[in-house]
């Protein structure tokens, strides 16, 4: 997945990072023995030695190094919180080439010539957040700090499990493997069959709208931290048994479900999806879990519950699965249902609440429960590719909740208003067993939740929000579109379609269903109609066409991609000859999806390098899988600065 979400979004060589920091207590540690103790690490652990190159045809691999150099610490005087944040953004900053750089950096704080603060930046590709846990253990335990680590169980502990090549081959050659990979992906196709084409269908990226603004602002962040949550979570775990993880995804999925307007949602899970077999392994080893379930006003708590704990176990045992296939396989029901599918929603749920739960250090006295707090932070990430992310997680007696949200989706004080109604809500569940028997709309208004309403023009269908005014406008920048409606027709013998009536020249329909795929690209709030009916006139009332536009006049977005076309051959040409290159076919059709004549995801990041060997920056690998022609692509294709200088 990693290795996949490594290229996007191009042109900046870049990957998801994670920062892992170390105290050291005293008077703290030298230099060598740091440097010794971080060394050894990567000796141990291949993952923090891989390189992730291509071959010659794009095809990635992994090369681990026998020889590698130390890496090169950041330094900095001073153990103040503005020092060690220094450290880390100069750590985080730069690019991080995969395919070249070690995934691992290295920085620290010092005050007298001693080592204070441990700061490690590690390429998500090569570790998870399991690893963390191994990691730190084993740091603490080379520098001399064991003693003071309050882990579960110290690395020396940990038992000791591990899968035998022999085992392995059995397994994959008796398809085990296969079969198992097979039925995962099965289940990613009936989530992604029913999934809202976008959780959130306002959604727009702003990445042109800030093309040099700071990474965190295309995000907002509020942390909740709450002691009187944990221990009403303790007290209803004791109670009703449910999981904590259960608990925080119900009353999640009747936030999104009350932010988005969508009583279908689908959530991204990577909690509970690692071997165990790897328990003591550092490396990138999760999987996420598509989990869907269906928050309806109607639905009372308690069946919600059920249904999420049903549904989070069976995504976490279908989490196994080749990422290449399942995006492959995601292009192929996008291009059935005609239009992309964002998963945007993420919750992750910390395992060490199970151990914080039954052990020491929750307050009990009145007097030791501290006040509810929520703080704004910062947001580093590059990419647009989440819309909403709750994390939770114990730490120092108090139960956090994380939540980061685009700042398309949710607004700060949104954010603020969710994260206070998910706490007050868990809160009373632990003293109102009846709460159970309340209904989601209940549940909505009582811990007032923050609410979208979709108005006139817009519509529900195929389990998504579709805004049928703008479709109808789209629809009639095309030249020989006299007018045009877009409406939900009934079928028998319970289905419905959305249905598109069109004035005009019926040769036209292959150049508007092309317009509407190329739109899709950036509108998450449409879908292509399922029919197309041409008739003498529209009949409808509102249908008429609007006085500010003539018919086959083209919106200000389809007068940009008109003046497009005229320079479009060389993106043509040049789109083609990647293809060529990297896909292995006789020709080229732009007026098909990339996916309809062959492409896969492995090969997606090569054409985009051909590409740019040929002087073209613009596409990204996910604009090839999706639904669109690939002359929608073709007219991304913009020449490189240094090409337009030749």
């Amino acid at each position: 997945m990693y290795w996949y979400q490594y290229h996007l979004p191009l042109p900046v060589i870049d990957s998801a990072k994670i920062p892992l920091t170390i105290r050291i207590p005293g008077p703290g540690a030298s230099e060598k023995s740091v440097v010794d103790a971080v060394r050894n690490l990567m000796l141990r652990h291949e993952a923090l030695r891989t390189l992730y190159p291509t071959d010659c045809s794009g095809v990635p691999f992994q090369l681990v190094l026998d020889r590698f150099e130390d890496p090169l610490p950041v330094r900095r005087d001073g153990d103040g919180p503005e020092e060690v944040e220094a450290v880390f953004h100069a750590l985080f900053d730069p690019p991080m080439d995969q395919s070249a750089d070690l995934p691992l950096r290295l920085g620290f704080t010092m005050e007298n010539q001693r080592v204070k603060t441990l700061v490690l930046l590690l390429n998500h590709i090569s570790a998870d957040g399991a690893s963390l846990s191994v990691i730190r253990a084993e740091l603490e335990r080379d520098l001399g700090l064991s003693s003071r680590n309050a882990g579960p169980r110290a690395a020396a502990e940990r038992r000791q499990v591990k899968v035998q090549p022999s085992s392995l081959a059995r397994q994959q050659e008796s398809g085990m493997r296969d079969a198992r990979n097979d039925r995962a992906l099965r289940h990613c196709e009936d989530v992604l069959s029913s999934a809202p084409a976008a959780q959130f269908p306002r959604f727009r990226s702003t990445a042109g709208a800030y093309p040099h603004a700071e990474a965190g602002n295309r995000y907002q962040r509020s942390s909740l931290r709450s002691s009187r949550l944990l221990l009403a979570l303790r007290k209803t775990d004791r109670k009703s048994g449910s999981s904590v993880s259960s608990m925080l995804s119900t009353i999640f999925s009747v936030a999104v479900a009350a932010l988005s307007g969508n009583p279908r949602v689908v959530f991204r899970t990577n909690f509970s999806n690692r071997f165990q077999e790897l328990e003591n392994s550092v490396g990138c080893f999760f999987q996420e879990a598509l989990v869907s379930v269906n928050p309806l006003p109607d639905v009372t708590i308690g069946e919600l519950m059920t249904e999420t704990e049903h549904r989070t176990l069976v995504g976490a045992r279908h989490a196994q699965y080749s990422y290449l296939r399942f995006r492959d396989l995601k292009a192929r029901v996008e291009a059935q249902r005609g239009h992309p599918i964002r998963l945007g929603t993420i919750i992750n749920c910390s395992s060490r609440f199970k151990e914080a739960l039954q052990g020491p250090g929750i307050p009990t006295h009145p007097a030791e429960v501290r006040p509810s707090s929520i703080k704004r932070l910062e947001c580093l990430w590059r990419d647009e590719y989440t819309d909403l992310c709750l994390r939770s997680y114990p730490k120092d007696g108090e139960a956090i909740l994380d939540l980061i949200g685009h700042r398309t989706v949710i607004g700060q004080d949104q954010i603020d208003r969710m994260l206070t109604g998910m706490e007050r809500f868990l809160m009373a569940w632990a003293d109102e067993p009846d709460l159970a028997n309340t209904t989601v709309t209940e549940v909505v208004e009582r811990f007032r939740l923050p609410v979208s309403h979709y108005g006139e023009g817009w519509v529900h269908i195929d389990h998504s929000w579709v805004n049928t005014s703008e479709l109808e406008r789209l629809i009639r920048t095309v030249e020989g579109v006299e007018a045009a409606s877009v409406r939900v027709a009934e079928r028998p013998p319970r289905e419905h379609a959305l249905v598109a009536r069109l004035v005009g020249e019926p040769g036209r329909q292959a150049e508007v269903r092309a317009r509407i795929l190329a739109a899709l690209r950036e509108e998450t709030d449409l879908i292509c109609p399922h029919e197309f009916e041409w008739r003498d006139r529209l009949l409808e009332p509102g249908a008429s066409l609007p006085t500010d536009i003539a018919p086959g006049t083209a919106t200000a977005s389809a007068v940009h991609r008109d003046s497009d076309r005229r320079t479009a051959g060389t993106g043509d040409r040049a789109l083609t000859t990647a293809l060529l290159a990297a896909v292995d076919d006789a020709e080229v059709d732009l007026d098909l999806s990339y996916a309809q004549q062959g492409g896969t995801a492995v090969m997606a990041p090569a054409v985009v390098k051909h590409l740019a060997s040929l002087g073209f920056a613009g596409p990204t690998p996910d604009d090839l899988l999706g639904p669109w022609p690939l002359r929608a692509v073709a007219e991304l294709c913009a020449p490189h600065r240094e090409s337009l200088g030749r």
